[in-house]
């Protein structure tokens, strides 16, 4: 299995594993806590950000996995990232927005509500 596939399936035990026999893994794929959250898959992020994976990590774009999770209207995973050190107040190039813009844009006013409450 490939780790970013077990990554995907959140699969605990296998991605611990991988780690342990090449840590390097976590330095190779430094943008995929934000990979994950723009396939929204939640779990994996929730996976990645326990096991330690940078969580402000970029795409080509200039999004980070809190733009994501803010545009989704995922407020735990919000919490989740801005407790692990998310930087809420990235700005990505194409739209200049921060998290909290996404979230306003995409109408979700819990998440944005919360960001805003950090500035």
């Amino acid at each position: 299995m490939k780790f970013e596939d077990a990554v995907e399936a959140a699969d605990e035990a296998t991605v611990r594993s991988m780690l342990a026999a090449d840590p390097g893994l976590r330095d190779r794929h430094g943008d995929l806590v934000t990979r994950m959250a723009e396939a929204r898959a939640w779990p994996a992020v929730r996976l990645l950000v326990e096991l330690g994976f940078d969580v402000n990590g970029v795409t080509a774009a200039g999004a980070t996995a809190l733009h994501h999770a803010a545009a989704a209207g995922e407020l735990a995973i919000t919490r989740l990232l801005v407790e692990h050190g998310a930087d809420h107040t990235a700005t990505e190039p194409g739209f200049e927005a921060r998290p909290a813009g996404w979230a306003r844009y995409f109408k979700k006013p819990e998440v944005r509500e919360y960001l805003e409450s950090l500035s």
